[in-house]
């Protein structure tokens, strides 16, 4: 999955994949560098990460349903974080001469990749947060987990365990008010 990240006013494209060798572990490749994570704890608007071996503390807080600020060792970050995806079409609407002005804009997640869905982890009415994990998608015998990408309230599943999907299939349709 890709993600962009802002962090005080720089820009970084994070790929974000599965560690094959390491149950629960992640890696992160920025640029040529590839950094190992493991998830310790995640709680609403806080998690613990191992990076690189060493454990950190960091909280996020949000404005409609979006990352604004990391906090990490009492120190403060404006932050952003957004897919590839949306962030063309917010600069196509600018293009254009209709910006976001900032709002959360995107309400539907979407199927990266064509594959079979294995298991749903959110059900309408549910609150679901930033990087929860909302379906289980297998594609090339690898089982993926789908994280949203969205803040707020499930208004709608799009699928069910055993649909097949192709990349850019609504998914999850998620209210960012809710």
């Amino acid at each position: 999955m890709n993600i962009i990240t802002i962090i005080n006013d720089e820009e970084f494209s994070i790929d974000l994949s599965i560690d094959p060798e390491r149950e629960g572990g992640y890696i992160a490749r920025i640029g040529d560098r590839e950094i190992p994570l493991q998830l310790a704890e995640r709680k609403p608007g806080n998690m613990t990460l191992s990076i690189n071996s060493k454990i950190g503390y960091y909280e996020f807080n949000k404005e409609k349903g979006r990352i604004v600020e990391a906090v990490h060792n009492c120190r403060s970050y404006s932050a952003a974080a957004k897919n590839p995806q949306q962030d063309q079409l917010e600069k196509l609407l600018e293009e254009f001469g209709a910006g976001l002005g900032g709002t959360a804009s995107e309400t539907v997640l979407k199927a990266p990749m064509p594959g079979k869905i294995l298991g749903l982890s959110v059900k309408q009415g549910d609150k679901v947060e930033l990087g929860q994990v909302a379906l289980v998608l297998e594609a090339m015998k690898m089982e993926n987990e789908i994280s949203s990408t969205i803040e707020g309230k499930v208004s709608k599943l799009h699928v069910k365990v055993g649909d097949v999907v192709n990349a850019g299939d609504a998914l999850v349709e998620v209210d960012p008010a809710g």
